[in-house]
């Protein structure tokens, strides 16, 4: 008798901690809803290091990718939202975890001029307006494979460059039927890619094959592509539990306060002079980026997504797969740096005999344009030196502009140098006075100049009349890098003039800009009039055009031959 009193407490109570617990689920759910329906713009915060610790769970309907067996992960489809970038100074780096953490959605009045961009996939999650898979005979159908480069990252859905492309073709061609499908998923690699195109090139017919990977191949990332799927084979049950895991908010909420308590989150100052100690090691490759371009990947096989090796192979797979279905193809490097991975595409291009068009190059002359031009619209162009080269060091004068930004006090320059103040913030002033190597007073432009060895690797970043000893008055979350070099019969080495607030040609650490995607859309645009398969094709679209002028009965009721 005593048991089942037992027994009945012990059903009272659970009964009760259940129903407790579906109404703080309801609760959260409600909340998040609420919250959510409130966001006009996602923010994508940045910081260097991209340590944000760990993310709310109120922001997880947001995300743009789902798993997925095969892909391991792929676009969900019908999202529609706008995103805005942050990727902006900020007075403390404590500002940028915020944004991502605030549960009421308020933008600070300093971002309201911040750049917006939208994105909108459809029914089968690409970032395309609806298509047939099914191909009209007159149409001249292109499907453009990659990552987020293909996709267009912080630009809207016109600016990615296989939308510029077809809107390029339609202005020169209007009698013609170009279809540029983008089929760009964020974070894809080459391996993700060949298996797209696998299984869409019997469906869709194209008649040419835009390949744009690179960037996430090279990723020192711990493991490799090839070997996830089997990886998530053997752990079925696990992932099943998980999965049940994740669709309850009160155990993501649990999960993510303790994960926020425990998070003890770095300055810029403990990325840069972790970047710095790894320059020229083998770890610098799992920072990424720039360390990218001197990685011994033979090394780091198994913990690359996919190796120079793998890559090289599963490029021509796609450019055999291609052509087997009658398709022309063209190759993409779409990367800010220039790693091992553009190597291997420019061998295959010249064996394959495949087109290749190299945004890396694009960029980097688009870049130096600019700085050519600020210089001249400035008048700071470096006038030849009479004094010679100290002997065994360079005199080095880093600029930048500060353009719209106020600075009440300075610009400050930090590095991981003694010259550059050894990694104290807000310590090494520059000046806009004509004094210490400025070339001109009172024309925004801050100037600092030091002496160093040949060789002499530098990392700094510049900070607005911060406080000396505090990371405040902070720029873009970027480390500005270079190797000094001694320029013969020059006294001293002026650095291009950089802006305070942005980098040229970049819309983040990893992408280009709008005006970088249309430099790609155009290169692209003139490698397709080069072909013999567009030629033919514009050819029997003209004398098509020209018939239905002709005959236009013949043309209404669909019956030309």
């Amino acid at each position: 008798m005593k048991g089942k009193i037992i027994l009945k407490e012990i059903v009272k109570i659970t009964a009760g901690i259940l129903v407790i617990f579906v109404v703080f689920e309801s609760l959260l759910r409600f909340a998040y809803f609420l919250r959510n329906s409130m966001v006009d713009y996602v923010v994508l915060p940045y910081n260097a290091a991209q340590d944000f610790g760990p993310v709310p769970p109120w922001v997880d309907g947001f995300r743009i990718l789902e798993p997925d067996e095969t892909f391991v992960w792929r676009n969900r489809s019908g999202v529609q939202r706008s995103y805005m970038d942050v990727y902006s100074p900020v007075q403390e780096e404590k500002d940028r975890t915020a944004l991502l953490r605030q549960f009421l959605p308020v933008l600070p009045a300093s971002l309201k001029g911040n750049p917006v961009w939208k994105v909108s996939l459809n029914s089968q999650g690409f970032r395309n307006k609806e298509f047939s898979r099914r191909k009209s005979s007159s149409a001249f159908r292109i499907l453009s494979l990659g990552d987020s480069w293909t996709f267009g990252a912080n630009v809207d859905q016109e600016k990615a460059y296989p939308q510029r492309l077809e809107g390029m073709l339609e202005e020169e061609f209007p009698q013609a039927d170009f279809e540029v499908f983008n089929l760009g998923v964020l974070a894809y690699s080459s391996h993700q890619g060949l298996e797209l195109l696998r299984r869409m090139a019997n469906e869709m017919a194209p008649d040419f094959v835009l390949i744009g990977f690179g960037m996430n191949d090279a990723s020192v990332a711990g493991y490799r592509d090839k070997d996830m799927p089997g990886y998530q084979g053997q752990t079925a049950v696990r992932k099943k539990a998980v999965r049940v895991l994740e669709r309850i908010e009160v155990y993501k909420l649990l999960r993510f306060l303790s994960r926020a308590m425990r998070h003890k989150p770095g300055t810029i100052g403990d990325y840069m002079r972790k970047v710095a100690a790894s320059a020229g090691t083998e770890a610098e490759a799992w920072i990424g980026g720039r360390g990218n371009e001197t990685a011994d990947y033979e090394k780091l096989e198994q913990y690359t997504r996919v190796s120079p090796s793998d890559y090289g192979k599963n490029i021509v797979s796609m450019i055999r797969h291609a052509r087997a279905h009658g398709a022309g193809v063209i190759l993409l490097y779409n990367e800010l740096w220039d790693t091992p991975y553009r190597t291997v595409l420019k061998k295959v291009s010249r064996e394959m005999e495949v087109p290749l068009v190299d945004s890396n190059t694009l960029i980097d002359r688009a870049r130096a344009g600019i700085e050519r031009t600020l210089e001249e619209t400035l008048d700071l162009v470096p006038h030849a030196e009479s004094e010679a080269a100290r002997a065994g060091e360079v005199e080095v004068v880093f600029r930048v502009y500060s353009g719209d930004h106020p600075v009440p006090r300075a610009i400050f320059i930090c590095g991981i140098h003694p010259k550059l103040g050894d990694g104290i913030p807000n310590l090494v002033a520059m000046k806009d006075d004509g004094t210490q190597g400025d070339q001109k007073a009172g024309d925004h432009v801050w100037s600092y100049a030091a002496t160093f060895s040949p060789g002499t690797r530098l990392f700094y970043v510049y900070t607005n009349s911060g406080e000396i000893g505090r990371w405040t008055g902070l720029d873009i979350p970027e480390i500005r890098r270079f190797t000094v070099r001694e320029e013969k019969g020059k006294a001293k080495v002026y650095r291009p003039v950089e802006s305070f607030g942005k980098m040229y040609m970049q819309a983040d650490g990893w992408h280009t800009n709008a005006a970088g995607y249309e430099l790609i859309a155009r290169a692209v645009l003139e490698k397709l009039k080069e072909d013999g398969n567009v030629k033919r094709y514009l050819a029997q679209t003209g004398r098509r055009e020209l018939f239905d002028r002709r005959n236009p009965d013949v043309r209404s009721t669909g019956t030309e031959g």
